[in-house]
């Protein structure tokens, strides 16, 4: 229900027309992205759909983007082996990135991106699990983990000039950090331009 409602929003946001037509826009802009992946913590794994919403600024001819980032991803051991412990826990990323495009024809570009970010992992560790590699009696559980590190992703960018929305699919998209973190999160953003 709640990924209806985002992309209904997502897409009327997209789709509002603007006040003029040919209209020149700012360097500014809204990105609003969903994704599904995995994430790998010290005391937390699963996968799940992450959501992200950030402010972008140009700040280099149009080529080089900064992008202060929010995300959340809701993840559980929903689809991992059937051995694996029951987990539901939420990711929270703050973060801070640049986005640079490598090679630009007309309105499509290879992006490159690089940041820094600071997570919390929050959630229940059920009981559950095979007991060959369980063989304690679990019991269920409250986690919380911080993490920070080092963010690095690649896109393909579609961003017509003339249009209110740029696209970016974004095949990569890593966070990596201490205390044992991975996310990947394969996503689609749009930036929606001021």
């Amino acid at each position: 229900m709640k990924i209806r409602i985002f992309v209904l929003i997502l897409l009327f946001v997209i789709t509002y027309p603007s006040k003029s037509f040919g209209q020149l826009y700012s360097g500014n802009s809204i990105k609003l992205g969903i994704g599904f992946g995995m994430h790998m913590g010290k005391n937390t794994e699963g996968s799940g759909t992450i959501y992200t919403i950030g402010y972008q600024k140009e700040i280099l001819n149009d080529r080089l983007r900064f992008n202060p980032n929010f995300s959340i991803g809701q993840y559980s051991s929903k689809l991992f082996p059937t051995g694996a412990r029951n987990q539901y826990f939420n990711s929270f990323n703050l973060g801070s990135y640049l986005f640079y495009d490598l090679i630009r024809i007309k309105s499509v570009s290879i992006v490159l991106g690089a940041g820094v970010f600071i997570n919390n992992s929050r959630g229940l560790k059920g009981s559950g699990g095979d007991p060959e590699f369980y063989p304690e009696n679990l019991k269920s559980s409250y986690v919380s983990d911080y993490h920070f590190g080092g963010y690095f992703g690649g896109a393909l960018r579609i961003n017509p000039r003339n249009k209110r929305t740029a696209i970016n699919i974004m095949p990569i998209n890593v966070h990596v950090g201490i205390n044992e973190y991975l996310e990947f999160n394969p996503k689609i953003e749009f930036d929606i331009k001021f």
